[in-house]
């Protein structure tokens, strides 16, 4: 994996893990807590965001091995998903598949959810977890494995970053342009997410590959 791969990988995480659709899920979960409360919600998300994905990192591979599933129906599954978030952040709206109504419910009534909810499933959710899986699949190897693992470490000290000044942002970007963000972010992840399925389903179909 040379530089520009590299940093593909981190710009992808970071676009699935979309921290600023987890804005007003953790000012709503943090509503009731002070300043300092809600900047510790905000670095125990960004742990708990951090320990599920490198988890996915080292073990997904060999999960998907015992399962018996191979890499191009898990990137088919893994593209149809990203597709579905991304609908959802082009139209503003929070994608179903990251939360039901019930949970959003159970959010707004508890008092905690650094973890559950906010770590998973609304950042480090199946949209993470198979891009990740993925993209170690693609390119094996303990190298690439640490490099994954640094692309992991990068993101979630972002995320952190993010909910540590989560407040701040909401005043100084306004809900208009997060949904501007989160539209941009949708139209890249759409983009991943086609390019995904079509090597999913060449995988499954070779017959379909363009000729060299």
């Amino acid at each position: 994996m040379d530089f520009s791969e590299f940093l593909n990988s981190v710009i992808a995480l970071l676009v699935v893990a979309n921290p600023l659709s987890a804005l007003p899920a953790a000012l709503k979960v943090t509503r009731n807590q002070t300043l300092a409360e809600k900047k510790k919600t905000g670095l125990t998300t960004a742990v708990a965001v951090f320990i599920i994905l490198i988890i996915a990192t080292w073990v997904g591979t060999p999960l998907l091995m015992v399962l018996g599933i191979q890499l191009p129906s898990f990137q088919v599954a893994g593209g149809v998903v990203l597709f579905t978030m991304a609908m959802s952040m082009l139209s503003a709206e929070e994608s179903p598949i990251k939360q039901t109504p019930e949970e959003q419910k159970e959010r707004i009534a508890g008092d905690a959810g650094a973890i559950v909810p906010l770590a998973i499933p609304i950042i480090a959710g199946p949209g993470a977890i198979s891009t990740l899986i993925i993209q170690v699949n693609n390119r094996p190897g303990i190298t690439n494995l640490l490099l994954a693992s640094v692309s992991v470490i990068i993101v979630s000290f972002l995320i952190g970053l993010l909910l540590y000044f989560a407040s701040n942002l909401e005043r100084l970007l306004g809900q208009s342009r997060i949904n501007i963000i989160n539209r941009l972010g949708g139209l890249v992840l759409a983009a991943i997410a086609v390019q995904m399925l079509a090597k999913g389903v060449i995988g499954l179909f070779p017959s379909l590959a363009p000729p060299i």
